[in-house]
């Protein structure tokens, strides 16, 4: 909502009830105004909240910024700080206790400088800190990446008003390889052809990149292993045989 951005959500998932996500913004009483650096940067990349708890790994991706460079991490803690501070106080969450987060480890040593020489190495560390497999890579029950599906899409998403299905980005002809670099048009205009992108894919949020780094993501995205997947969301739910779970145009294959 305008003019309460980083303020916390209630019921952040609609699959998982009860999930709150935390107020960002700087308020001492509601917010982050008491924490530390070195709190936020645990939450950041190891998932520990400033209490002690384990954050769940739906509301905070620490999973894909635990690669993320000091430099990085501490720009991202400076840009927290300086935001409007906004009152208000949120419940706490819900969540079951027997959380399942397999990348909820310490980080004991300092982080490696990402190495961004080409388009593609810097494809790939943002693609990490976007978090692009969250959606697009199916997972077991222990949240570990299924086996020879990595950004095969896939990933049936249920929200109150509409299903879909994440996108395979491999460029498999399943996948993405009609894509060119139309690939910026898409993630500035949130369209693809006359087809709007449901808004489960954050475009609005990947187009303020500027083009180099669009370029790069895509470049990245090209090299991916090709995997025979096709997702189709103009078809209906139904069962995959290859990642023998339900989505849109399950039934294609």
């Amino acid at each position: 909502m305008r003019g309460k951005e980083g303020s916390g959500l209630e019921n952040f998932s609609s699959e998982t009830p009860g999930l709150v996500a935390a107020n960002l913004t700087p308020d001492r009483e509601t917010g982050i105004g008491t924490w530390t650096d070195d709190m936020l940067a645990r939450a950041i990349r190891e998932g520990v909240g400033h209490d002690g708890r384990l954050l769940h790994p739906t509301v905070m991706a620490y999973e894909f910024y635990r690669s993320m460079s000091e430099e990085d991490l501490a720009s991202v803690i400076v840009y927290l700080r300086s935001i409007p501070a906004i009152r208000n106080a949120l419940p706490a969450s819900k969540a079951s206790h027997s959380i399942v987060a397999p990348y909820a480890i310490p980080i004991c040593a300092p982080v490696p400088t990402p190495d961004l020489s080409t388009p593609v190495k810097r494809g790939a560390y943002l693609v990490q800190l976007g978090a692009c497999q969250w959606c697009h890579t199916l997972r077991d029950a222990n949240r570990k990446p299924l086996p020879g599906l990595e950004f095969a899409g896939g990933d049936l998403i249920v929200e109150p008003d509409f299903q879909v299905t994440s996108a395979n980005l491999t460029p498999d002809p399943s996948g993405m390889s009609y894509y060119d670099e139309a690939f910026l048009k898409v993630m500035r205009t949130g369209r693809v052809g006359a087809r709007n992108i449901r808004p489960s894919m954050p475009w609005w949020f990947f187009g303020q990149m500027n083009d180099d780094d669009l370029k790069a993501l895509f470049a990245y995205l090209r090299t991916l292993k090709p995997v025979h997947h096709r997702v189709d969301n103009s078809e209906p739910v139904a069962y995959c045989r290859i990642c023998k779970r339900n989505h849109h145009g399950g039934a294609l294959h």
